[in-house]
């Protein structure tokens, strides 16, 4: 009779299975040093992201630096491109690739090599919102990324766009993909910009949990995780990191992983 007071958890099983499987992917190839000792949960602030720009380029440029910093990837020849000089084309092949990655002022790591510039381009209607546009350049950060993996992403290339965007929140940018997962349209239509939008492939619960077990993983207070957060996903981040100490088998599995 008192099962009516316990709280349910934020994702079935599965769901929550399938995130930590692909955290521990990503703690396997993609440096595990960096992500305990280095990576940082990016906020949308001045502080992370600073600059005066003067035009819809010099801010998709702006945001793509700061981006392309935190991700531990500067050290890769990924270029932004106008969206109306981009073709979209197969990846170019990578050369002498270490998958190591350092999101600090002094990445000194080799440069890596390819055949051409790995080239991203933007949505310029995502420059009117910078948290839609970072997790956007994230995302396919976190793609690129991923194709130089020696082994598939859980689900493999069916739910490599998921698991990407997974990528992506464990590079530090999960605060980013929760508050752009899902926009409202809001009682007044013309206000609505549906163009602006990122492209989510996660549900908002699958965000929040992946962004909580970072944190939890990380030793992130809830105050800090979620000062930045839109309101109304506070909730559901203290019911995902309840969710996650209620499993910690899971998370000494992922613990494993630091050195």
């Amino acid at each position: 009779m008192f099962n009516i007071f316990k709280t349910s958890p934020l994702l079935e099983p599965e769901s929550a299975e399938w995130i930590y499987d692909t955290f521990a992917w990503a703690l396997s190839q993609f440096d595990s040093d960096e992500f305990f000792q280095r990576s940082r949960l990016i906020q949308p602030s001045n502080e992370f992201f600073p600059g005066r720009v003067d035009s819809v380029h010099t801010k998709a440029e702006t945001i793509f630096q700061h981006s392309l910093n935190y991700s531990g990837l500067k050290h890769w020849p990924f270029q932004l491109v106008e969206p109306q000089n981009f073709l979209q084309q197969l990846p170019p092949s990578v050369d002498n690739i270490n998958l190591a990655r350092n999101s600090t002022l002094d990445n000194t790591l080799p440069a890596v090599q390819a055949s051409s510039p790995l080239q991203v381009s933007y949505n310029p209607q995502q420059t009117l919102k910078p948290e839609d546009l970072s997790s956007s350049f994230a995302h396919a950060l976190a793609q690129y990324l991923a194709m130089q993996a020696t082994e598939a992403a859980p689900g493999g290339g069916e739910y490599f766009a998921e698991a990407t965007e997974v990528l992506g929140i464990f590079m530090g940018f999960g605060v980013m993909f929760a508050n752009s997962a899902y926009t409202f349209r809001g009682s007044c239509g013309r206000c609505y910009n549906g163009a602006a939008n990122r492209q989510a492939t996660l549900s908002e619960d699958e965000v929040i949990f992946a962004l909580a077990l970072y944190c939890r993983l990380k030793n992130i207070s809830t105050k800090d995780a979620t000062r930045f957060l839109k309101s109304h996903l506070k909730s559901s981040f203290k019911k995902a990191s309840k969710q996650i100490d209620q499993q910690p088998e899971q998370l000494q599995r992922l613990f494993k992983f630091q050195a």
